[in-house]
């Protein structure tokens, strides 16, 4: 009964097993031997089961050429397709499987813009082209100095190859976009902030950053803008000026601008093209490595320069800049081995492509950094000129105020002394002349009084002027007429009023007032005193427009009149002194007089400021 279940179980195992071996595969194989057969100017070479890879430029150097590579090996299922990788192939090529036309790039011999050594190359080959003992016919033209020839094949099932394709694919294409992309961006950003700040640092690395785009970008292009020698001077010229150009750029950073190493890279830049010419278009290859050993060397002491200064400061941008060079140069030390001593360096992928990026890191936190500094800087700059502009604001504000009381002080003591001068000439000569006539026995009291009088009103306008009036004339005249009308009537005067609107005077104070106020009792005295009159008028009003106004003022009388332009010693000095009044008001004084009539105006600019009191 057991022996019927087992024998089922190893028939469904067996099964399981046939179905599954056809889907495992097999694995990829990597083909590193080929007959070869090379052509160098005329001159063939053959080499039976030939390593690879075939490096045409170190074999042969900068001779143009080209070889037959065939590569027999077996395929496990002919009825799948077969995939095919070549990391490096060219620089033009053309397939031929079992001797059936496969795939080409370029001309045969090669012309002189196409490359197709710059790329991995990827192949599918059809099941109708495959032979269990398949043979590959592999025919490169190669331009010398063109790093042309064919690397190491590898052949397997699609699902065993293509991984291996689309790593290589990544680092070397892929990558190789990022890199030019993030330099070219860096390049132009480095270069602006010179052109605004034109500091020298900015310029080393934005023309640095460019240069390096420049040369990674080749290894992008299989068909040149420019025919060969003179497409390799461009990307080898940039390659050999954008490490002396960081290094000048990572020496300015540090405070060593001037010293030997950014001598000697200042050089290498000088170089830079000189040295990419001479590879070029006269062949000489060992320029190559020459430059690249002083490329080294000065790189290796940018770097002890760079590391020592960052671990004797307590700068970040120098520490982070220092690890930058770190990597960079540990990176392109391992590309110097690997170059120069691995066989297989053929279809190497330099790490220091993308430890470059590296400069790029430093540079982003040297802008950070320094912008957080220039910040800081703004920000106490600020405060300290709001400290400053606060302790001046308050001495200017205590110097105001020194200067307020002084003037106050000032206009205080003028003002006691015009009181003074204005009550010694006005009612002291007043109070001195009604004394001097009450001790005449002749003086009658009517005179006495009168006297009296005037000296009383006098003494009130001197007060009324105490009082500020911001101006209004209006005012001011309404205040004299108060202080006079019961004078005037007592004279036997009957004074007609007639002021109409007037504007205020902004420059006008106290002591402007005062003087007007002075001019009108002086005229009103001499009225009362000597015309005789019995009719009186006193108008005032605007004349003119903006720019060209006064307020005239006219007093006029019917007394007996007076010679008004008479100026001997017996013309008294009412007059003389209504004209000095008037002059300091900046106003103009007119007196005429006849018999019947006497007439005086007053003509006060509007707009014009008024002269001293």
């Amino acid at each position: 009964m057991l022996v019927e279940p087992m024998h089922h179980l190893r028939a469904f195992l067996l099964l399981a097993v046939l179905l599954v071996l056809p889907c495992a595969g097999w694995p990829a194989t990597v083909l590193d031997k080929a007959d070869i057969s090379a052509q160098v100017e005329g001159r063939r070479i053959e080499e039976a089961n030939g390593r690879l890879p075939y490096h045409w430029d170190r074999l042969h150097g900068a001779r143009d050429g080209g070889a037959r590579f065939r590569l027999t090996f077996r395929v496990e299922d002919p009825e799948s397709p077969l995939a095919l990788y070549i990391p490096r192939l060219g620089n033009t090529y053309a397939i031929r499987v079992n001797g059936n036309a496969f795939a080409s790039f370029g001309t045969l011999p090669p012309n002189l813009y196409d490359d197709s050594a710059t790329e991995p190359h990827y192949f599918v080959i059809p099941p109708r082209l495959l032979l269990p003992s398949t043979t590959v016919d592999i025919e490169v033209g190669v331009v010398g100095g063109r790093l042309g020839g064919l690397s190491e094949v590898t052949v397997g099932p699609e699902s065993e190859v293509h991984p291996i394709f689309s790593r290589t694919q990544l680092w070397h294409v892929t990558g190789s976009r990022i890199v030019v992309v993030v330099s070219t961006v860096l390049g132009l950003l480095a270069l602006l902030l010179w052109f605004r700040q034109r500091d020298p640092a900015y310029l080393a690395y934005g023309l640095g950053e460019l240069l390096w785009a420049v040369q990674t970008v080749r290894t992008l292009i299989e068909h040149a803008p420019l025919p060969w020698p003179w497409w390799g001077v461009i990307p080898l010229a940039a390659f050999n000026a954008a490490p002396p150009l960081l290094c000048r750029f990572a020496l300015i950073i540090m405070g060593a601008g001037g010293g030997r190493v950014a001598k000697m890279a200042n050089l290498l830049i000088l170089l830079a093209v000189p040295a990419a010419l001479a590879t070029m278009l006269l062949g000489a290859l060992w320029v190559v490595p020459v430059f690249q050993a002083l490329i080294v060397v000065t790189s290796l002491s940018m770097a002890w320069v760079v590391i020592s200064a960052a671990v004797r400061s307590n700068v970040w941008e120098k520490r982070v800049l220092a690890v930058a060079v770190g990597l960079i140069v540990a990176c392109a030390a391992r590309d110097v081995l690997v170059l120069r001593l691995a066989a297989s360096n053929y279809d190497m992928v330099p790490w220091i492509r993308f430890a470059w990026m590296g400069f790029g890191v430093s540079l982003a936190w040297i802008i950070a950094e320094r912008l957080r500094k220039d910040e800081a800087a703004v920000r106490s700059a600020n405060e300290t000129l709001g400290r400053q502009l606060r302790a001046r604001d308050a001495e200017l504000g205590a110097a105001f105020e020194r200067q307020r009381v002084e003037v106050k002080e000032r206009g205080a003591l003028e003002e006691r002394q015009r009181l003074m001068r204005d009550l010694h000439d006005g009612l002291g000569s007043q109070l001195f002349g009604a004394l001097q006539m009450s001790q005449q026995e002749s003086a009658s009291r009517e005179e006495i009084t009168t006297q009296l009088r005037g000296a009383l009103d006098q003494l009130k306008i001197t007060v009324d002027a105490m009082q500020e009036t911001d101006g209004d004339i209006a005012t001011m005249l309404g205040a004299t007429r108060y202080r006079l009308a019961p004078r005037l009537q007592a004279a036997g005067i009957d004074l007609q009023w007639d002021v109409m609107p007037l504007p205020l005077l902004g420059t006008w104070g106290v002591r402007q007032s005062y003087q007007l106020q002075m001019i009108l009792f002086e005229a009103f005295t001499n009225m009362v005193v000597h015309s005789g009159a019995t009719a009186a008028r006193l108008s005032a009003r605007q004349v003119g427009g903006d720019g060209t106004a006064v307020v005239e003022i006219e007093i006029s009388d019917n007394g007996r009149g007076f010679d008004a332009t008479s100026t001997g010693p017996r013309s008294g000095k009412g007059l003389a002194s209504m004209q000095q009044r008037a002059a300091a008001l900046g106003a103009a004084l007119g007196v005429t007089s006849r018999p019947g009539e006497t007439l005086i105006l007053i003509t006060v600019p509007v707009d014009t400021p008024a002269g001293p009191a």
